[in-house]
């Protein structure tokens, strides 16, 4: 019997205004050489769990309700948007902050919870994909706009997300599956 895989990640939501805040930041970038991320699909990625079959689903939300449980609601500071590898020639546009301890408990109970996903352990820093450049395009710009600056933004942070990455309509798409408030 073949069992159904789904490609699933752990994240936080944002609220609307940031993300149609988000979505004006990245308008004003060469539509020919920028790839925007949907709006619905703005988030900050705490843990990127793969292709997980479909049965694993339900000890998955357990496992993140476990996670949560004393974890308290909490703001995320953001403090930039920056080109990802290079301003000349740039990757990806991302908003970035600095993990409170709130977070970093947040994400340390995840990781636990979760340990079997994780294949190396890198440092982590929020951030959130504003968009990604199409690197010969960019570079063909006769006048690159500059991505990166100083930001102050401050997102209430009060659930966690179990999300789903498909792609409909040859768009990707980030599903929520579960929700898990935090206290």
């Amino acid at each position: 019997m073949k069992h159904e895989r789904r490609r699933l990640f752990i994240g936080l939501p944002l609220s609307r205004q940031l993300r149609k805040r988000l979505v004006r930041e990245a308008a004003a970038w060469p539509e020919t050489a920028t790839l925007p991320t949907q709006e619905e699909n703005l988030h900050v990625t705490l843990l990127f769990l793969g292709f997980v079959a479909e049965d694993q689903i339900p000890d998955i939300s357990q496992s993140i309700e476990a996670a949560v449980e004393g974890v308290e609601a909490f703001e995320l500071r953001f403090t930039a948007i920056q080109a990802v590898d290079d301003e000349e020639s740039p990757k990806m546009a991302w908003l970035t902050g600095e993990a409170s301890e709130k977070l970093k408990t947040l994400r340390e109970n995840v990781e636990k919870a979760f340990d079997a996903f994780i294949t190396e352990k890198k440092a982590y820093r929020p951030h959130v994909t504003i968009a990604k450049f199409k690197r010969a395009k960019w570079a063909a710009l006769p006048e690159r706009p500059v991505i990166g600056k100083e930001v102050n933004f401050v997102e209430p942070i009060d659930s966690i997300v179990l999300y789903e990455s498909t792609v409909l309509d040859g768009k990707r798409r980030y599903e929520p599956i579960d929700t898990f408030p935090l206290g």
